[in-house]
């Protein structure tokens, strides 16, 4: 009986009680009043009683409804109790979480919003995992992680996937570069440079500009973004960046809108996990983005 009966139908039966009428408890409620009286029918059913007697001005519980209701309010306080100590437990005990990402230059909105977690959650500690392909797996440990903040577009099979925010990108440039002057460059304007990407970020350039347009030439470093950068203040190409994080910048660099057809170069952020993970830190974190960033 227990899968049969749903945890709304139980609540509604108590709405209903409290209303003495089905039309008002439906208003209350929010569902039509025909289908509320259909659900405490067939939870009537299941039981084999009869919860409300039916008149003229409403309904009202049954002798052995009374009996059933008490009960069935206790029961959902307790379950109420439960959940919330619950929650606290998870709230108040010190937990680990692991992010990676394989995104355009970890910066711009994701990492902000890792810092807002940890200032809202301090009893998560995060760890930050930067890789060409980091995954979520079911544990953690090595180069695994719970959770995969990233630009790509391609999923992992038989991971959750949560659609975020978008970044539009721009192009780094040695202040002495020709097109440092220019407040907007187009993307073709770009095909006689040398495109500095770290490890794993070419495969994700497709994805930010469309697999029809054309890639300059492209130079991998196993470097971190902050080196990366220093290479093109120092005239050794150039590179992509969040356009947010434009302030960001060693000296001898600049930043420039970039464009293709003059519209901006905009790409998604996924959040990407797997669902038989049992860390408890993981839906806090899950829920966090889907309240905050999720589009």
């Amino acid at each position: 009986m227990r899968n049969s009966i749903q945890l709304a139908t139980l609540n509604y039966a108590l709405v209903v009680a409290e209303e003495g009428s089905f039309l008002r408890a439906a208003r209350r409620t929010g569902i039509d009043h025909t289908a509320l009286s259909r659900r405490i029918r067939d939870l009537e059913y299941e039981m084999g009683t009869r919860i409300f007697h039916r008149h003229a001005r409403g309904v009202g519980p049954t002798p052995a409804g009374e009996r059933f209701l008490d009960r069935l309010r206790s029961v959902l306080l307790e379950l109420d109790n439960t959940l919330t100590l619950a929650r606290t437990g998870i709230k108040d005990e010190q937990q680990r979480l692991s992010i990676g990402s394989n995104g355009l230059i970890l910066a711009g909105r994701a990492l902000g919003a890792i810092i807002e977690f940890g200032k809202c959650y301090p009893n998560v500690t995060v760890s930050l995992i930067e890789g060409s392909h980091p995954e979520p797996r079911a544990a953690m440990g090595g180069t695994q992680v719970d959770v995969t903040v990233t630009s790509s577009s391609r999923s992992t099979g038989g991971a959750f996937e949560l659609k975020l925010w978008k970044d539009t990108l721009a192009v780094v440039l040695d202040s002495s570069h020709p097109l440092a002057s220019r407040p907007v460059i187009e993307w073709s304007e770009l095909g006689q440079e040398t495109l500095l990407v770290r490890r794993g970020e070419a495969f994700l350039l497709a994805d930010a500009v469309g697999s029809s347009v054309q890639l300059p030439a492209i130079v991998e470093h196993h470097v971190s973004a902050g080196i990366l950068l220093r290479l093109v203040g120092n005239g050794l190409g150039v590179a992509l960046i969040h356009h947010r994080d434009a302030n960001s910048l060693p000296d001898g660099a600049v930043c420039r809108k970039l464009r293709i057809g003059s519209k901006p170069i905009q790409i998604c952020n996924f959040a990407r996990w797997r669902p038989d993970n049992a860390n408890p830190a993981l839906p806090i974190f899950i829920a966090f983005l889907r309240d905050r960033y999720s589009s």
